[in-house]
């Protein structure tokens, strides 16, 4: 007597949510590692340059990724090779006007404050003034040697997608009211411009990139964020971190459904953007596996764990998309999840 089985098939919201928690637990376990704590220390080393001098350093040295002074690199057990140029930047010179100097009295009945400290002397000493600039030298990490620092940044991905998911994505980002474009990204690896209503992913890097990109892009329209977090997305750290933590968490919810790892880079992606806090990604669960679900269902895309893969094949058999009629203005700040800057009206991956 023969006996057939029933293949017993989850709910597919229950999948995604125990995609997302296996994602929180990655993000979770890489932030607690020692290697984070450390990155973290070192990070803290280096200063923040404003706009003039990362013009200057771009200017000098355009492949430099991580700049310091002579000072941190030996702090850091690092060594700048001999022979090696500095990259010239600019420096503040800050000093206390002069006693006897009538504009730079502090009155006697102010209360005294930290930014109004006691002289040696037992006088409120004036705040420190700028009195112009001076020229400093700094190096790239690859002008140092010494120990290794410690590199969790995303990885981007390599190799092929699969077939029909990057066209199938496109294919929903133009139905959203977006045109698609492929090319140069100045520093990200794809973006979204809410006011001229482009998305577009770079050109030069893997199809497995170029597909995961897309699927970022595509979260930033589906979730919402041009009316969510428009206004603040630039003004607000806060606003910026929750809207890349739902975009990327969408993206991988999407690609690991489509079988498309891409740990490598999400995990630190996410990491980075929520500072490890994971209850910033465990808060957004309940939108992000919503809108993954949307766009899964949209794509007919199986859980490959339940089924046979695959994306039912629309009229089209490649990644194409319309090739940019200009060159958009670019995009501000390195492409860096923690640090990166965009005009207003765009975000980016």
């Amino acid at each position: 007597m023969s006996r057939s089985t029933a293949t017993v098939r989850t709910d597919p919201a229950d999948r995604l949510a125990a995609v997302h928690a296996r994602l929180v637990s990655a993000v979770e376990a890489l932030t607690s590692g020692e290697e984070w704590r450390r990155m973290l220390t070192i990070a803290a080393r280096f200063p923040t340059y404003r706009a003039n001098n990362v013009l200057l350093i771009g200017l000098q040295r355009p492949d430099a990724t991580r700049v310091g002074g002579i000072r941190t690199w030996n702090a850091l057990g690092r060594r700048v090779r001999t022979g090696e140029k500095g990259i010239a930047i600019l420096a503040p010179c800050l000093s206390r006007p002069r006693r006897n100097d009538a504009t730079s009295q502090v009155p006697t009945n102010q209360a005294r404050t930290p930014q109004t400290p006691l002289d040696r002397e037992g006088q409120r000493e004036a705040p420190k003034e700028l009195r112009g600039f001076r020229v400093v030298h700094v190096f790239d990490v690859d002008q140092t040697i010494g120990e290794p620092l410690p590199d969790l940044q995303p990885q981007l991905l390599t190799g092929s997608a699969p077939r029909l998911l990057a066209a199938r994505l496109a294919e929903l980002i133009r139905a959203g009211g977006f045109g698609v474009e492929r090319g140069p990204c100045h520093g990200a690896n794809g973006y979204t411009d809410f006011t001229t209503r482009i998305v577009r992913v770079r050109d030069d890097v893997p199809q497995a990139q170029a597909a995961k990109s897309m699927a970022h892009e595509l979260g930033h329209v589906r979730a919402d964020h041009e009316h969510r977090f428009l206004a603040e997305y630039r003004s607000s750290l806060g606003c910026r971190a929750q809207a890349e933590v739902e975009a990327e968490s969408i993206a991988y919810l999407v690609t690991s459904m489509a079988g498309l790892p891409s740990e490598a880079y999400s995990v630190p992606y996410l990491a980075g953007w929520s500072g490890g806090d994971t209850d910033l990604l465990r808060a957004a669960a309940t939108r992000v596996i919503a809108t993954a679900r949307t766009i899964l269902d949209d794509l007919h895309v199986d859980d490959p764990h339940n089924g046979p893969p695959g994306i039912e094949p629309p009229a089209i058999e490649a990644f194409s998309v319309e090739p940019p009629a200009t060159e958009r203005g670019p995009a501000l700040g390195p492409d860096m999840p923690q640090t990166g800057h965009e005009p207003p009206g765009r975000s980016r991956s």
